[in-house]
């Protein structure tokens, strides 16, 4: 994930032009066509993984899922492997990796969310930081605060759609109204993507890239930060 990254950036693991995308695919050895499975370490349970499968639909990689989660997996006795992983050049065919066309729907950057907020447009802003980071380090006006320890289970994995639902609706989250998704640097926000998504929640959600790390630092505006 670090490396199919913008890394001329001032902000960790954000988004890579297309040319950088479709390159790192190739090198990969996959195909536009190929069906992909995503899945963190044993240890992590579920954390990385949306925004790699979040970065790929970005890119109009449509066949991809997310494994809920690698532990459960491996807990089921189903098959792995071990080793160190690597490609052979010469057994892969060769891959052509047409350059995609990002889709803009899926993302939001700094001037547009500043510009919203500055207008007060009907949008609703969700931040998955943990409460302490939330409250004591500041967030964005009207935020609200669902951490990503709300959507997992003890064991790290997505909670069932119904129990998402519900906990969403809970939270104030309104279902036909857009959403702006942000966390620290604009990972775990992708696991609320996935989260919304599995729950049913079928409003516009564009993810805010920079996150947190990139608001704090740019914003120039009294009012946009609040500290409770």
């Amino acid at each position: 994930m670090d490396q199919i990254s913008d890394t001329g950036s001032s902000y960790p693991l954000t988004l890579p032009n297309a040319d950088i995308f479709a390159e790192s695919m190739i090198k990969l050895g996959i195909h536009m066509e190929d069906i992909l499975v995503v899945y963190d370490t044993y240890e992590t349970g579920l954390y990385f993984s949306p925004r790699v499968a979040w970065t790929c639909l970005h890119f109009r990689h449509q066949r991809i899922h997310v494994l809920n989660n690698f532990p459960g997996y491996v807990d089921a006795g189903f098959p792995i492997s071990t080793g160190k992983f690597s490609i052979n050049s010469e057994s892969v065919p060769q891959v052509k990796y047409p350059q995609p066309l990002p889709d803009p729907r899926k993302v939001i950057s700094f001037t547009e969310l500043r510009d919203l907020l500055t207008a007060k447009e009907k949008y609703q802003i969700i931040d998955v930081r943990i409460p302490d980071k939330f409250s004591q380090d500041g967030h964005m006006p009207t935020a609200l605060n669902i951490p990503l320890a709300s959507i997992l289970s003890s064991d790290k994995l997505l909670l069932p759609a119904t129990e998402l639902k519900t906990m969403f609706t809970n939270a104030g989250v309104q279902e036909n109204l857009p959403a702006v998704l942000t966390c620290n640097s604009g990972v775990t926000a992708a696991a609320l993507d996935l989260a919304l998504g599995v729950s049913g929640f079928r409003m516009e959600r564009r993810l805010y890239d920079g996150s947190w790390m990139e608001w704090q630092d740019r914003v120039d505006a009294d009012g946009l930060i609040v500290i409770d």
